[in-house]
């Protein structure tokens, strides 16, 4: 039987395309997120799979997420800290920690510092209400999102600070406020 074409006989010589390759060599596959996503259709794949496995799994997926949410969040705070032209540069953001959170200490959305080229000391963030801005409003959820996941993946101490240079995207955090 052909499996190939018609009639009732193998081809000899035909072959199928190769087969590509990731690097360490596993085989490349290109996995749909909607079905990676979709509980009822992949916990039927994990039954066989041990606890260990899945640990395995989850820390990847999960320190993949982490990785972009740290890279997500500099690219907002370098958009938001470009201002308006004309404005004095913004050359770090700096976060304090809040413990409001029954489930933890997380980086303050509301108590922001910006650090202006040129002034000796950080400048607190005066928010504004966006209510009548979509775009502000999006942003702003945006941020608070990005910056309570990002404390969720690298939860701080009580009394942290978190400084982020915009210029090299370095994350730092201290116990004290920053001297730039």
């Amino acid at each position: 039987m052909n499996l190939y074409g018609t009639g009732d006989t193998i081809d000899v010589g035909t072959t199928r395309g190769p087969v590509g390759y990731a690097p360490g060599g596993i085989v490349s596959a290109h996995l749909d997120p909607g079905f990676l996503t979709d509980r009822e259709r992949v916990l039927p794949l994990l039954t066989s799979w041990t606890r260990e496995q899945l640990y395995a799994l989850a820390d990847i997926v999960i320190g993949e997420a982490d990785s972009r949410t740290e890279g997500e969040l500099l690219r907002l705070l370098r958009d938001i800290g470009a201002g308006e032209p004309g404005s004095p540069r913004v050359t770090h953001i700096e976060f304090v920690t809040t413990s409001n959170y029954e489930d933890g200490v997380y980086w303050d959305d509301s108590t922001v510092y910006v650090h202006i080229d040129g002034h000796d000391e950080p400048v607190p963030v005066d928010f504004e209400n966006p209510d009548d801005d979509p775009v502000q409003t999006a942003r702003d959820g945006k941020f608070r999102t990005l910056l309570a996941d990002y404390s969720r993946a690298a939860p701080p101490a009580d009394g942290a600070h978190l400084v982020v240079n915009l210029a090299t995207g370095e994350f730092d955090v201290s116990g004290k406020w920053a001297l730039v």
